[in-house]
């Protein structure tokens, strides 16, 4: 019997990404989180990460401090993003980025992710 994947929800949220091998911080897009991970669009400072590797996101969520975890990169793809257009409903596009767990999270902050995912589920 498989565990059933917990729901993603798609978003565009600007967050921190520091990768374990070093570095500075950089900007990158969350367009899909659940309660075990994330896509991030790829920017140029991630762009060269494998399988496997580690890294710190930081996300900023409402009524508090961002919300941090430490990461570990599972996959590279595509995912989608909704273009807002005035003159088509519900165009996308695809994007190039990486699906991540989030790993080693404490109780109270999967807690503070789980409360932040119901007011998306909730939009």
């Amino acid at each position: 019997m498989t565990t059933p994947r917990p729901v993603r929800y798609r978003c565009d949220i600007a967050s921190q990404v520091e990768l374990d091998s070093g570095g500075d911080a950089t900007r990158a897009r969350v367009l899909e989180i659940s309660e075990t991970g994330a896509f991030i669009e790829e920017v140029k400072a991630i762009d060269d990460v494998q399988t496997g590797d580690g890294g710190v996101i930081g996300i900023p969520l409402p009524g508090g401090d961002p919300w941090v975890a430490h990461i570990r990169f599972t996959r590279s793809g595509y995912g989608r993003i909704d273009v807002r257009t005035p003159r088509a409903e519900h165009v996308s596009v695809a994007v190039r980025g990486y699906g991540v767990e989030f790993d080693q999270l404490e109780d109270d902050e999967l807690e503070r992710l789980r409360d932040f995912l119901e007011l998306l589920d909730n939009r």
